[in-house]
């Protein structure tokens, strides 16, 4: 078993971004001892990714690019929900993707791990199998014009080792105790709430870490109300061709939580793209 070299999930520039790679991009250059950029793009340039590396094109010119704003209006997806079929417990290990916290977990030599979904894509049932999370703050999905504070993605890989599908949680801050379960926040974080998490200036990974991925399912209403569209990886090189699942449902973080969660993480948000090819909920 080898960790996954994954994440807003491919070419070598994602294996960067959501595998266990941490310090690959831009870090404060005022700040003595940190890694210079070697990845070679950062958010604030997401624009420009398509002249910076020719291999980068469909970052500018794809017409199923990510993320995408969602209106309240359109509606929400008319088909089934993916077939999630998670373990109570993953054991993995714990990075900074240089943007915010990462979670990976081992794959076998077929490519497989012990999570997977199943979804309808093109009138063909696919498998892909759960390999990490990442986190990304602000939101990159915007709804109502509005972007909740973070978004977390669960990225899923096909046999093949092709990135096939990102199931998407908004993240939020709960102003009042009404707007989750519990007083304590998000049963989802509470899993790494109190965990020495590395920085975004850490080249530290953490192993032997267990968690939950069902949790933040539960807490999304078990993913009952979501968008779907056909997108692509949120970076470079901004492979197309993978399907979107985004809750409409926010988990919600203590006051607390999100003070944590936003105390590891930098902007990691790309602009959102106007529907072409996306297929929006269908």
């Amino acid at each position: 078993m080898a960790i996954s070299a994954l994440a807003s999930a491919c070419a070598p520039e994602l294996y960067k971004r959501d595998g266990v790679h941490p310090a690959h991009i831009v870090k404060r250059q005022h700040i003595p001892n940190v890694v210079e950029d070697t990845r070679g793009w950062t958010f604030d340039q997401s624009e420009e990714w398509n002249t910076q590396n020719p291999a980068w094109g469909a970052c500018f010119s794809g017409t199923q690019q990510s993320p995408i704003a969602f209106k309240t209006r359109d509606g929400l997806a008319r088909s089934k929900p993916p077939t999630f079929s998670y373990p109570d417990a993953l054991v993995g290990t714990m990075n900074n993707w240089d943007f915010g916290p990462q979670f990976a977990i081992p794959t076998a030599d077929d490519n497989t791990t012990a999570a997977h979904i199943v979804f309808e894509q093109d009138g063909q049932k696919e498998t892909a199998y759960f390999r990490s999370w990442h986190t990304h703050a602000p939101a990159e999905h915007s709804v109502d014009g509005r972007r909740p504070k973070g978004e977390l993605h669960y990225v899923h890989y096909d046999a093949e080792g092709n990135p096939r599908a990102v199931v998407g949680f908004l993240l939020d801050l709960a102003l009042d105790e009404d707007d989750y379960e519990t007083p304590t926040g998000s049963a989802f974080y509470q899993q790494f709430e109190k965990m020495d998490l590395p920085t975004i200036f850490e080249n530290r990974t953490m192993s032997d870490i267990t968690l939950n991925l069902n949790l933040a399912l539960k807490e999304s209403n078990n993913y009952k109300n979501f968008w779907t569209y056909k997108g692509s990886l949120t970076t470079p090189p901004c492979t197309e061709g993978l399907r979107w699942f985004v809750s409409k449902d926010v988990i919600y973080l203590s006051s607390a939580q999100m003070a944590g969660l936003l105390g590891v993480s930098t902007f990691s948000a790309r602009p959102t793209h106007d529907l072409w090819n996306h297929q929006l909920n269908a």
